[in-house]
């Protein structure tokens, strides 16, 4: 793996510990909160190969989806905020973190057996949580993922950004920063918190993403280089 990209890693790990255990009530805080998290993105995402218009195209598609998940349907809530003021740039560096990890060579070569593992650990993790806390929810989510993991000609890409939304939200929801609602309002399913399935969420936005960039004239050369080492594009999903 190239340095750069095991420094981003650890880094992200330091910056999703100390926002979570910092995370307060208050406008000072959330402020300070939400501008670390912000200049975090943009240092790392200046050094990235990942093009910054898909970086700032998954914010905004991320903010509009916090808007309708938890503030309309009422899916989640946050403890501190509404919406905390760090989850707006958090999503973008969510995006650069899968799409990172899906560019290193040791992960390409091994991109087969990496969707595999995560295809079977999410399998196990929806019937456990079937079971245990009656997480249909969940396991419709999870089918979902599945679907789209299956569909994908770069899986591996899908698959890092669902292992990297599960380990937030066991972090963030032991730790009590956000909670999923038990009953999904005008559904009536049972949800754990959170839902074993919750990283198709971020798999959605990662495929969304690659539709809205893969237009004529949306990405830069670099950002067309970057789509053809991926092995994206919008006809993989279609």
């Amino acid at each position: 793996m190239h340095r750069q990209f095991i420094l981003f890693v650890g880094a992200c790990a330091v910056l999703l510990a100390v926002v979570l255990i910092s995370d307060r009530d208050g406008l000072v805080p959330q402020l300070l909160l939400g501008a670390t998290t912000a200049i975090f993105l943009v240092y790392f995402a200046r050094r990235s190969q990942v093009d910054g218009r898909q970086i700032a195209c998954a914010v905004i598609i991320a903010t509009a989806g916090e808007l309708v998940l938890s503030i309309g349907w009422g899916l989640y809530s946050y403890r501190h905020a509404v919406i905390p003021l760090y989850v707006f740039p958090g999503h973008g560096v969510f995006y650069l973190l899968a799409a990172e990890t899906a560019l290193q060579p040791v992960v390409q070569r091994r991109a087969r057996t990496i969707t595999l593992f995560v295809m079977t650990a999410g399998s196990l993790i929806a019937i456990v949580s079937v079971i245990a806390f009656g997480d249909t929810w969940g396991l419709l989510w999870w089918l979902a993922a599945l679907t789209l993991l299956f569909r994908s000609r770069n899986a591996v890409l899908l698959s890092a950004c669902f292992t990297y939304t599960m380990l937030l939200e066991w972090a963030g929801t032991a730790n009590g920063n956000w909670q999923w609602a038990e009953i999904v309002p005008y559904v009536g399913l049972r949800s754990a918190n959170p839902p074993a399935g919750v990283g198709v969420l971020y798999i959605v936005l990662d495929v969304l993403v690659v539709l809205v960039s893969s237009r004529p004239g949306a990405l830069t050369p670099r950002a067309e280089g970057l789509h053809e080492t991926l092995g994206v594009g919008a006809r993989e999903v279609a």
